[in-house]
């Protein structure tokens, strides 16, 4: 099971991942990410506190915001990443693409 939901403050949003994200899940998380992006939005902070999974195409909407969001001045932090999630991000050298707290 997978669900999420959006915090919106001025020019920022806060994105709270829960369950599993996988491939079945991304075309809706990418869709609201591109409403963001089109409003205006270019802080994000990701908050993995209840995210217990991410496959392949969750990191590709990651780094998909990740760009968008440079490109705009902006940035991406991820809060609350859990140990199921962090080696994902260690393995893959992401931990030090984005700001992880």
């Amino acid at each position: 099971m997978f669900e999420f939901h959006i915090v919106k403050n001025n020019q920022s949003a806060t994105v709270h991942f829960v369950g599993n994200l996988s491939v079945k899940d991304t075309a809706k998380v990418k869709s609201e990410l591109i409403q963001l992006r089109d409003s205006g939005i270019n802080v994000l902070t990701f908050d993995f506190a209840e995210l217990s999974y991410l496959d392949s195409s969750g990191i590709g909407i990651l780094l998909h915001a990740y760009t968008w969001t440079k490109e705009k001045q902006g940035s991406i932090r991820i809060i609350n990443m859990s140990k199921e999630i962090r080696p994902i991000f260690q393995i893959s050298n992401l931990i030090d693409v984005f700001n992880v707290e």
